[in-house]
């Protein structure tokens, strides 16, 4: 009974380590494509997934391979101009996908 706890424990921590990893951008200009984000977020670190939304857009989901280079981000991009919008950037509260 005591290993499958601990198994619980990391499966619950993994997810909790992929939910900070993740990245929302709100108020993005519709103009503003996958690639712009991409390219503005790696200067940061390795990005694993960008997702924007087109329908409705102004907003996106960014996911970092590591929850630093996550935090960096934030801080460096959250109320800067992006594409004519000064954008809000804060970690994602839902770890799933962007369809979610």
């Amino acid at each position: 009974a005591g290993s499958k706890g601990l198994v619980i424990g990391a499966r619950h921590r993994s997810a909790c380590v992929a939910m900070s990893q993740r990245l929302f951008f709100g108020n993005l200009d519709p103009s503003v494509t996958k690639e712009d984000l991409e390219d503005k977020c790696s200067k940061y670190g390795t990005v694993v997934d960008v997702w924007v939304a087109r329908n409705p857009p102004g907003f996106a989901f960014v996911t970092y391979d590591d929850e630093r280079d996550a935090d960096d981000a934030v801080d460096a991009l959250n109320n800067q101009d992006l594409g004519g919008s000064r954008v809000r950037v804060e970690r994602a509260r839902n770890p799933g996908g962007g369809a979610a």
